[in-house]
């Protein structure tokens, strides 16, 4: 689905990421892990083509490397920034089909709408209600949503636990799970909860320095000594 060969990424003179090689297989969870300023979010913002790159980013076997981030997201591309970046005084109903703002096929993006807050019961309870009126676990769901309307073929997640309590960091792990699972989206999460991110996750790679420093399977990374001592509190 996509195949990162070889990316590497700098702002001026300092280099964020380091001939990074990644592949991941459709309908599966990838998860990226590492502390602060390993190069987890400058890989999204580079698959994203909002960093200067050199390597190759592939999706469905094409080269995007060069295009447009507009090109990339009109391809198949969304995300879901860490902070959620909703707009707070508009409604849960506007907010989500703002996502769907380079659709053309305005009957099924209303079909679809309506999937979304079937799925996100809370999304449905709350969809004339402005998004500021949401709890924080709330409003991720809400962002999910959002970038879910835009039929993504690949869908990056930025520290989707930041800022949560922890009985919202588990609905909303569930749910990107149950999404990926259910809809067979390709989802590529960068994440610092190691623990949570592995649970879900079926593949996973650990960024040091903007380098990869370890790529395994999310179960060989959890069996990991390497990884349990500096990810998972040694056990």
């Amino acid at each position: 689905m996509i195949k990162i060969e070889n990316l590497s990424a700098s702002y001026g003179r300092i280099q964020a990421l380091r001939a990074v090689t990644l592949n991941m297989s459709p309908g599966t969870v990838f998860a990226v892990l590492g502390a602060n300023g390993a190069g987890k979010t400058t890989l999204l913002r580079s698959i994203l083509g909002l960093v200067s790159t050199t390597g190759t980013v592939r999706l469905d076997g094409q080269d995007i490397s060069r295009l447009a981030t507009h090109e990339r997201i009109r391809r198949g591309i969304a995300i879901v920034p860490e902070g959620r970046r909703l707009f707070s005084d508009l409604t849960v109903r506007e907010n989500l089909l703002i996502g769907a703002i380079n659709r053309s096929d305005r009957s099924r993006v209303q079909s679809e709408l309506q999937d979304i807050c079937d799925a996100f019961p809370i999304l449905g309870k709350r969809r004339d209600q402005a998004a500021k009126s949401l709890s924080g676990g709330e409003g991720q769901l809400l962002a999910l949503g959002r970038a879910m309307l835009s039929r993504p073929k690949v869908l990056l997640l930025d520290e989707p636990s930041v800022g949560l309590m922890p009985i919202a960091v588990t609905e909303v792990f569930t749910t990107v799970a149950k999404v990926s699972r259910e809809k067979g989206l390709t989802i590529l999460l960068v994440e610092q909860n190691a623990k949570k991110a592995l649970k879900i996750a079926d593949e996973a790679a650990v960024l040091e320095l903007g380098s990869v420093a370890f790529k395994d399977s999310a179960r060989g990374m959890r069996e990991d000594r390497r990884v349990q001592e500096a990810y998972l509190g040694g056990h």
